[in-house]
Order: structure tokens, then sequence, then C-alpha cells
């Protein structure tokens, strides 16, 4: 009977072992989530406050694909965004589950990660111009990262049966058309060829005894995967007078399922597969010219985060993963800013953003330590000459400090992870080069 339970706690270690690295999540994203809302540079310098309502450039394809109608001409929009983030992690009573004792020489011990985060950039590119002799209809091409986070913490970090190093890229390839139906009405829309993939690690404690207390070794286990599937992007713009324009626009929910491989060292090293689900996105957009100079603006996005409820890896060989509850909840962004035509050749821009985290006290995680966000920006455009402009922006987005209190292991919940977020912020610096043709 020993035995029998000695292979039966093994194989549910084991288990948890694979889905414990899917908890994907976003140390340095910079939207709540692990969404990055960084795509038009000219839109961060204002928050990205009436962003879906305001063609200032060929970036408007991503926010809202009907704007490109409303351009005044063909041009292309090339931009940067360098993103800085910050959190440090408090160990708060992160404990050893009472029937398991580590090895000699280890212990949870203190560490508190080190910096888990890089300066990042994040880069993209916009293309658009009229297809119709009356330049009703347009075409444009964008490629952006909407999706992504990075962190790595010490081997020894308190937190490391929860995760050691975590990386998520996603590419997407946006071909878009609009039309401008009349003085009033813009529509578009455009097909998302989206790349994600995904590396994912953290430490397994692998009991090693069958009479408890029981002794646990550490191990380091990984998981990687990518994937291309498709979504939609759809929007329209109406000018209910010459000063006030509302856009609207929908970004869809994309749904991946990453093909890789899933490790735990000196076990095993076999292929597997994990499901993605990235959450759609609707944004409601109004600007308003207050006067020549001055264009008010405001919106309010809503992310599908619910789509992230659970994870759950599956090897090769059939053998399926407890599944890893997210539970990941809806959520709002709501922005005020303003444009200011300083004159012909300079306008200032700044704005305000709130930001909700989808993550919730009971299932946040050191891959998740999300909080609300705070978005101060600024920004402007530069005009060197009726082809050439350049965008500046800047923004500082405060994070609230979180709590963490969650079970790393599999059937007696090995380790109790208990943290809080210290010190979580993000600086990102930002450049654009359009040329009109």
């Amino acid at each position: 009977m020993l035995h029998s339970f000695f292979n039966k706690t093994k194989s549910c270690l084991l288990a948890a072992a694979f889905a414990a690295p899917l908890m994907l999540g976003a140390t340095n994203a910079n939207a709540a989530g692990f969404y990055l809302q960084e795509q038009s540079v000219s839109g961060l310098g204002a928050a990205f406050a009436g962003q879906a309502a305001m063609p200032r450039d060929a970036s408007i394809m991503y926010f809202n694909p009907a704007g490109m109608a409303l351009l005044d001409r063909a041009q292309l929009n090339v931009g940067v965004h360098v993103i800085a983030p910050n959190v440090d992690m408090r160990d708060t009573g992160t404990t050893l589950n009472p029937g398991f004792v580590f090895a000699p020489g280890g212990s949870v011990g203190n560490n508190d990660g080190g910096s888990s985060t890089d300066a990042t950039p994040i880069p993209n590119f916009y293309m658009a111009a009229p297809v119709s002799d009356d330049g009703r209809l347009w075409a444009g091409f964008g490629v952006s990262v909407p999706f992504g986070f990075g962190s790595e913490y010490d081997k020894d970090f308190f937190a490391r049966f929860d995760s050691t190093k975590s990386v998520l890229k996603t590419i997407d390839f946006q071909p878009t058309i609009a039309y401008k139906a009349n003085d009033k009405l813009s529509f578009g829309g455009g097909i998302i060829v989206q790349y994600a993939d995904a590396s994912l690690s953290s430490r397994t404690p692998i009991p090693t005894g069958t009479v408890p207390p029981i002794a646990v070794i550490q191990r380091d286990q990984r998981l990687t995967g990518s994937d291309i599937s498709l979504g939609y992007n759809l929007g329209f713009t109406y000018d209910f007078t010459p000063e006030t324009r509302l856009g609207v626009s929908y970004r869809s929910e994309i749904n991946h399922t990453l093909e890789g491989n899933i490790s735990l060292n000196g076990f095993f090293d076999v292929g597997g597969r994990a499901d993605l689900d990235l959450p759609g996105i609707a944004s409601f957009a109004v600007a308003h010219k207050f006067t020549d100079r001055l264009t008010g603006l405001a919106q309010a996005n809503w992310f599908g985060w619910s789509s992230f409820s659970e994870i759950q890896a599956v090897r090769d060989d059939g053998v399926a993963t407890p599944s890893v509850v997210q539970n990941y909840q809806n959520t709002w962004a709501f922005s005020v800013g303003a444009d200011y035509e300083l004159n012909e050749d300079w306008t200032l821009r700044a704005g305000y953003q709130f930001d909700e985290t989808p993550t919730t006290d009971e299932f946040r995680t050191t891959r998740t330590p999300d909080g609300d966000r705070h978005w101060y920006a600024a920004g402007l455009t530069y005009n060197v000459n009726d082809k050439w402009s350049l965008d500046l922006s800047g923004t500082y987005i405060d994070v609230e400090e979180e709590a963490i209190n969650l079970q790393r292991g599999a059937g007696a919940n090995v380790v109790n992870v208990r943290a809080e977020t210290d010190n979580a912020h993000v600086l990102i610096g930002a450049v654009a080069v359009n040329y009109k043709f």
C-alpha cells in the first residue's frame, strides 16, 4: 500500500508539472492582463483616449479599420515603444505543506526573485492607401504585437514552484480594407493572422519516499509551444456633426492550440499541446473639436478576458493534465485626453486611462502579479514637411499593489505561495516616423 501511495502521489505531482507552466500572465505587459495597447505612438501620447475615432495616421487601422478611409492620402507609419516595467515580490508566508519536507540542503527560502523584467522594444508597422479613383475605398496592411510578456526570477525564488521564467510572444499580420460611404459614415474590416509562441518554466517538488514526512527534491519543468490562428477586426465611424465623431470597433477573440514540448528534468521530455484563448476587445470612442485647435477625446474599451478561464495541457500520448483555473474576469478601461494644435508644425497631446485588472485575489499568480492600472501620458507630433512627420510619446503607469494567495502541486498541494506585489510601475518611451506619399 505504501508503494501504491507513493506512485499515486508521484503521478499527481508530475501531472501538475505539465499544467503549472501554463499559468500565462504579464509581469511586463502594459494593459491589464497581458494585452499590449502600445500599437500607436501618437495614440499613446493621449493614453489612447478617443483612439478609435481619431485617424491621425495609418496606425488607426489597428484600433478601427474604418478610420483608414478618413486619412488624407496614402501613407505609412513605423513606430517602436520601449517598455520598462518593474514589480517587486514580497514573501508573506510561503510554506511547504506539513506532510512534506525538502531533501537536505533545500528550503522554500526567502529569495525575492531578483529583477524579473527588462526593457523591451515593441515595434509596429502600418501602410494605407486609396485604391479607387474617387478615394472612397482604401486598402492597408499592418504588423503589430498585441499580446506578450516576459519575466525571469532566480532559481531559488521563494515562489519558484509557481514560476521561474515566462515568455509569450504574438505577432499580428492584418490586411485591411475600408470604405467611406458618405460624408458621415465609414466602415472597414480586416483579417488577423496571428502567430503565438510561448515558453514557460518553473520548479517542481518531487517526492523521494513513501513514509511521512515525505522528502521532496526539486526539478526544472518547461513547456514550449507555438501556433498560427485567424481572427478579424471590424469597425465604423460616424460624424454626427463636422466637430463630433463616434468610432466603434471590435477585435475578435483568437483561439490557439500551442503545439510543442513538455519536459520535467530527469523524468520525461515529450511532445504536448495546450489551448490559449486570447480575448475579444470592443472599443467605443468619441472625438470632439472644441475649437479649431483643441480636440477632446474619450474612449471605453471592453475586454472579454473570461475566455481565459482555465488551462489544460495534453501530452502526445493522450495523458491530460488537471485543469488549472485562471478565472480571468471581463474588464473595462476608460480614458480621456486631448490634442492641441499649437501651430501647423506642432501638435501636443496628453491623456489619462484607468485600466482594470482581469485577475482576482484567489487566482492571481507570480506569472500574473497584476493590478488595476493608472496611465499618465503625454506626447507630440512634429511635421517636418508636407511628407514627413515625427511622433514622440511618454507614459508612466502606476500599478496598484495586490496579494497572491495560492497553492502549487497536486493532491496535497505541496507549496502554499503567499506574496504581495510592491513598487509596481511601467515607464514607456515611444517614437514613430510617418511618411505621406
